[in-house]
């Protein structure tokens, strides 16, 4: 009997034992989870701030502006230069049997017919951004940036309606079925965004002007 009372004791004692052990375990798993989450939080916040304060810096401040501005004068000064003298690089490529490279372009003639079109809308771009460099009153960058992105649509809307591509060549019947749709599919996206973002700063313009809250 006393053994017995002694071993039940000592397994009372272990039973008690494990089941603090057990709180203890799961008090620490939650807490560090609890961390995790409150440090992902921080994370995802201070990410959100700091692309905030990017954003502020670019549209609020002299400075910031005329860095996009040169930056987008870089950037279509870089795609006139691919689009007349490169194009010919957009094509699908495979090695032959014998080793060599061939290269079917996946571009048609009507490119051409759409290519002067694309650089005068570039040089007009350039052309803008150069004058906001000197002069980028609210009022006057903001009509500027309407007209870009009017031009912007009609030159992919003229892109849609030639579309000079052929997907012929791809040796893949589904691929050859699948990217005209989703070719256009794209371009009509690109498009719409242009008009929709045209429309939201013309309206925004509009009523900052009349209550007055702008900058610049």
């Amino acid at each position: 009997p006393l053994a017995g009372d002694i071993a039940e004791a000592i397994h009372r004692s272990i039973w008690k034992s494990d089941i603090v052990a057990d709180s203890s375990a799961e008090s620490t798993v939650g807490t560090k989870g609890e961390e995790k989450g409150d440090f992902s939080a921080s994370v995802s916040q201070k990410a959100d701030d700091f692309g905030k304060k990017v954003d502020d810096y670019f549209n609020r401040t002299r400075t910031g502006r005329i860095i996009g501005y040169s930056f987008a004068i870089f950037w279509n000064i870089v795609l006139i230069i691919f689009f007349s003298l490169f194009y010919q690089y957009i094509a699908w490529y495979s090695v032959g049997d014998d080793g060599n490279l061939i290269v079917m372009p996946l571009l048609t003639s009507d490119f051409l017919s759409w290519m002067p079109v694309l650089i005068t809308s570039l040089s007009i771009c350039i052309v803008a951004n150069i004058i906001l460099i000197v002069y980028d009153r609210y009022w006057f960058r903001e009509a500027v940036q309407i007209l870009l992105e009017i031009i912007g649509m009609a030159v992919v809307i003229y892109l849609i309606i030639i579309f000079p591509f052929d997907f012929s060549v791809i040796p893949n019947a589904v691929a050859t079925e699948i990217l005209p749709t989703v070719t256009k599919a794209v371009l009509i996206f690109v498009s719409v965004a242009f008009g929709v973002s045209a429309l939201v700063r013309f309206i925004k313009m509009v009523l900052n002007i009349e209550n007055r809250e702008y900058t610049g």
